[in-house]
C-alpha cells in the first residue's frame, strides 16, 4: 500500500527537501505541495491523503489552524496530521497536539526518523521528536514529590544494564516498537524490562517512568556511572 502525503505550507526548499527524503521509501508518495495555508485546506479535500505533513509557517494561516481545520472536518475524518516546527516549543508543540495532529518533529528530521513517522501516523498512531515528548511530559509532571528524583537515582543501579538502557530509550520518546528496532529484541522483551523497571523504581505507570527518569538526569548518563 502507497501512503500519500500532502505536503502542506513551508516554503518550497522544505518541499524539495522532504521530496528528496522520500525517494528511497517505495510506499510513500508526496501527492501535492504548497505553501497557502487556504490552498492547503482547500487539496486536503481535494485528494484526500492518507497524511498530511503540515509546516508550522505557513502562507496566510499558520499551521495550527491548517491541523485545526483539516482534523474539525467531518469529510475528512480519514486523514492523519503531522507537524514539521523550527524547533519543539511550547506554544508550538502543545498548540499543535491540541489541534489535534498525531505527530511532531523539528524541520531538520533525519530520513529514517521522518519516514517512520509518516508511516506510524498513517496508522493512527501517534508520533513525537524526544523534544517535543520531553515538552509534554514538563506539562503533564510539572512538580516531582520531594525526594522523588533522588529515590529514582538510588534505586537506578538496581536496573539490570539492559534495563537501564531500555528505560533511557524510552526517555528519549521512542515507543516500544522504535526500542526493539534499535536494541534487536522483540517487542515482547522491551516491555518486560519496561514492567520489570517500573516495579524496581517503584512507579506506577510508563509516563511517570519517563517523566521521573528524565527529570533526574539520569538518561545523560552511561550504565557505569
Amino acid at each position: 500500500m502507497v501512503l500519500r502525503v500532502l505536503l502542506a505550507g513551508g516554503p518550497t526548499s522544505v518541499h524539495s527537501r522532504i521530496r528528496e527524503l522520500f525517494e528511497n521509501a517505495p510506499d510513500i508518495q508526496v501527492v501535492a505541495a504548497v505553501a497557502s495555508g487556504v490552498e492547503s485546506v482547500r487539496l486536503a479535500h481535494d485528494l484526500h491523503p492518507d497524511v498530511v505533513l503540515i509546516h508550522a509557517r505557513s502562507e496566510g494561516m499558520d499551521g495550527i489552524e491548517i491541523a485545526r481545520q483539516i482534523v474539525g472536518s467531518g469529510e475528512l475524518s480519514h486523514v492523519h496530521t503531522m507537524m514539521l516546527a523550527d524547533s519543539a516549543a511550547d506554544e508550538s508543540v502543545l498548540g499543535a497536539l491540541n489541534s489535534g495532529v498525531r505527530g511532531f518533529l523539528e524541520r531538520d528530521a533525519q530520513t529514517e526518523t521522518l519516514v517512520e513517522a509518516v508511516r506510524a501516523v498513517a496508522r493512527g498512531e501517534a508520533h513525537l521528536s524526544p523534544a517535543a515528548t520531553r515538552c509534554v511530559l514538563d506539562k503533564l509532571f510539572p512538580v516531582i514529590p520531594s525526594g522523588s528524583g533522588d529515590g529514582i537515582a538510588r534505586l537506578w543501579s538496581e536496573l539490570t544494564p539492559r534495563e537501564r538502557e531500555v528505560v533511557s530509550l524510552a526517555a528519549l520518546g521512542l515507543d516500544n516498537k522504535a526500542i526493539s528496532s534499535r536494541l534487536i529484541v522483540s517487542h515482547f522483551t522491551v516491555k518486560t524490562h519496561i514492567t520489570r523497571a517500573m516495579a524496581k523504581l517503584d512507579v506506577r505507570s510508563r509516563a511517570q517512568l519517563v517523566a521521573e527518569v528524565h527529570r533526574s538526569g539520569l538518561v545523560r548518563k552511561r550504565d557505569g556511572e
